[in-house]
């Protein structure tokens, strides 16, 4: 009966495609010391360090190998060894288990020579594995023959090459381990290589104060030339007392325990039920990505921010040698039992996508350059969190959503802590560059990418991104002949935050049509593409009436308010979100009595909007079945004022934000711009002598009072 029968190029194949790059292939073989039970590894570049060249040893100190062990187990591929045996005989948690990370050495070299000797044997075992063989497309996978030599041992004698590495490091030597040669490089190294190589190292191991792995050391030995990047693999000490910080760990239920620290103030602690949201949840109610830890160190980038905490800490660094030593380390790294999981933390990589929830509130939000951060997990207390095969990052789902979701909302908790502590002066200047993010440029290059043929599509969508844009301009200019007013700064957030609440709703809308277009055919779903598409140019004509809303600061007379019906204005504001509510699973009523006012519509629907809107996005953090809202407009007793109650159901507001929630830039959400409450008073005040007011709930959720005075 005919068997799959394998070239040998399938090895070759998992050793530099599975292993993404050199760094990762070294990091796979200081896991498998990790895994050896070793104290210590040495990475010994030596020689011409050219592709073709060189030498790169790796020597361990670990449990080492039989003849047997190797023969069974290491020349095995894909050994189910690590899957039945989870921990070392030193109880350490096992990091590989696929059974192919020892080809990793078939990424760095052209050849590898395998010296292993175990502790209390007289013998050693050697095998030599030319990796050219696995690159000839001729030849079979079972015509490739390796011999498991068992000598007396020879390099694991006191005058041995390995005697001689430990000496060349100035550590003990030691009598049992693993010695990788590896001869031949298949890349050139150079100088920015070995940093990049000694700094991806550096963090490889969880620094040394926060809960992790600290039984285990590497060295780096390297050619004279590079001698200044050789020695023990530390953190940098400059980077262990940052202003902000924030540590502790994450329950299977959504219970954080923290540990904050501010300038000038003692530690102290905070618990916060965290991701009520349902999507995250699995099982039971408990947290798709299941319980980890957190650390978070944080920097402020300015320059006198900088200048303090150097002078304080006594290091003697330039404000720009401070920055680049942050630029190489900051980002939110994972760790899974004490070991770095790649790429989370390297340089670009904004998993969280903290950048751009910045752009949107400046004043509170951190942005990925500000953070040094550790989030660790474990292969038993998180098994749905799996390494992609090519170890480059965990694969998609709702635990790795969870885990997004639960960490950003910890990061919240800090920003708000922070935004707190550092709260700006009144009057002082916020913010800049306040316009970029109201663009849909990347929305219609995804739909013209996506659907290339599909020229209706296209149309429809290049006329909403003109009209905003020409939108944009035009605020642009009305705003450049009043830079002076005083109210500017105000007005241009007020435009920013509205417009990107609609251009939300636009990428929205897009990414909905797209996914009906791509995943049923255009033609038949040709009508209801249509629709998508002119809900994108409703939500442009909206934000290009916010922008009109600009012009009467052009100098030209206001136009009167209309009689309008308090109810009937209301019901349109409500339907707007309805969709949004029907995807929430909130029940949304409007009662109260109806009264005939005179105010702008326009006005009255964006405080609506702004609160409904609030309130939404809350009743998702409780049980669907108990998400209501109610919009009742009442007549005051006291004073005859009238006023619209917007009470609903949710989790309601924490005691200990209740006086900062109407301040401009707080937000309790994790991406929010805090601009919302702040703008409904603002505008409710200004326009109509009123208030807002956070009274008691009768839902026992949130509720907010909009009282107005004038023309009612």
């Amino acid at each position: 009966m005919p068997t799959l029968r394998p070239r040998a190029r399938l090895l070759h194949t998992i050793g530099t495609e599975l292993i993404s790059s050199e760094t990762v292939a070294v990091v796979e073989l200081v896991k498998n010391a990790y895994d050896a039970d070793a104290n210590r590894v040495v990475l010994c570049f030596s020689g011409d360090l050219q592709e073709g060249q060189g030498e790169l040893a790796v020597l361990d100190d670990g449990s080492g190998m039989t003849a047997e062990t190797v023969t069974n187990i290491w020349l095995e591929i894909a050994t189910p060894h690590r899957m039945r045996a989870r921990t070392t005989p030193r109880g350490r948690r096992v990091l590989g288990e696929k059974g192919v990370g020892r080809f990793a050495a078939a990424r760095l070299a052209d050849s590898m020579t395998l010296i292993s000797r175990q502790t209390d044997e007289p013998n050693e075992v050697v095998v030599a594995v030319d990796w050219r063989q696995f690159r000839d497309p001729e030849v079979y996978l079972d015509e490739v023959e390796l011999d498991v030599i068992e000598q007396a041992a020879v390099d694991f004698y006191d005058r041995g090459r390995v005697a001689s590495l430990w000496e060349r490091v100035s550590l003990p030597r030691r009598s049992s381990g693993t010695l990788l040669l590896l001869g031949g490089l298949t890349r050139s190294w150079e100088e920015a290589d070995l940093l990049a190589l000694r700094r991806d190292l550096s963090r490889l191991i969880t620094p040394p104060d926060v809960d992790g792995n600290h039984d285990f050391e590497i060295v780096l030995d390297l050619p004279q030339e590079f001698e200044a990047l050789a020695g023990p693999i530390e953190p940098p000490t400059e980077l262990m007392n940052p202003p902000y910080r924030l540590s502790g760990s994450v329950s299977a239920d959504g219970t954080a325990d923290l540990e904050i620290t501010l300038p000038g103030r003692d530690p102290y602690l905070h618990r916060v039920k965290l991701d009520r949201n349902v999507q995250h949840r699995g099982a039971g109610g408990m947290l798709a990505s299941g319980p980890f830890s957190i650390d978070l160190r944080v920097y402020d980038r300015d320059s006198e921010a900088i200048s303090q905490l150097t002078a304080t800490g006594g290091l003697n660094l330039s404000t720009k040698q401070f920055r680049d030593l942050l630029d190489q380390r900051a980002g939110v790294s994972v760790y899974r039992d004490g070991f770095r999981v790649l790429p989370f933390g390297e340089r670009g990589d904004d998993w969280l996508t903290l950048d751009s929830r910045r752009v949107n509130n400046p004043a509170m939000r951190l942005s990925n350059s500000q953070i040094i951060g550790t989030v660790g997990i474990s292969a038993d207390a998180n098994p749905d969190l799996r390494d992609q095969t090519n170890r480059e990052g965990l694969l998609q789902g709702p635990a790795y959503d969870g885990l997004r979701g639960a960490v950003t909302e910890i990061i919240a908790e800090l920003e708000s802590a922070r935004f707190k502590q550092r709260r700006p002066k009144r009057g002082e200047r916020r913010g800049r560059g306040l316009f970029d993010d109201i663009d849909i440029a990347d929305v219609a290059e995804a739909v013209r990418r996506s659907h290339p043929n599909d020229h209706a599509l296209a149309a429809v969508v290049a006329n909403a991104e003109r009209r905003i844009s020409a939108g944009v301009e035009h605020v642009r200019e009305v705003l450049a002949r009043y830079q002076r007013l005083a109210t500017l700064g105000r007005l241009v957030d007020e435009v920013v935050h509205d417009g990107q609440l609609s251009v939300g709703r636009i990428r929205r809308v897009t990414r909905d049509a797209d996914r009906m277009l791509a995943g049923s055919g255009a033609c038949e779903l040709r009508d209801e593409a249509v629709g998508f598409v002119s809900t994108v140019d409703r939500q442009a004509d909206y934000l290009a009436q916010l922008f009109k809303r600009i012009a009467p600061f052009g100098g030209r007379r206001r136009g009167r308010p209309k009689k309008v019906s308090m109810l009937e204005t209301i019901n349109s504001a409500v339907d707007v979100l309805a969709s949004r509510a029907a995807k929430v699973g909130a029940e949304v009523t409007v009662g109260g009595v109806d009264e005939i006012v005179t105010l702008d519509p326009a006005e009255l629907q964006e405080v609506v909007i702004n609160l409904l809107d609030n309130s939404l996005y809350w009743l998702q953090h409780v049980p669907k079945g108990s998400r209501c809202v109610d919009l009742t407009v009442e007549r005051l007793e006291e004073d005859g004022a009238l006023a619209l109650v917007i009470d609903d159901s949710g989790p309601g507001v924490p005691p200990e934000i209740r006086a900062s929630i109407f301040e401009p830039y707080f937000s309790s959400k994790p991406d929010g711009g805090g601009l919302g409450l702040a703008i409904v008073g603002e505008r409710v005040a200004d326009a109509y002598d009123g208030a807002l007011h956070l009274i008691d709930s009768r839902l026992g959720g949130a509720a907010f009072r909009v009282t107005f005075r004038r023309r009612v």
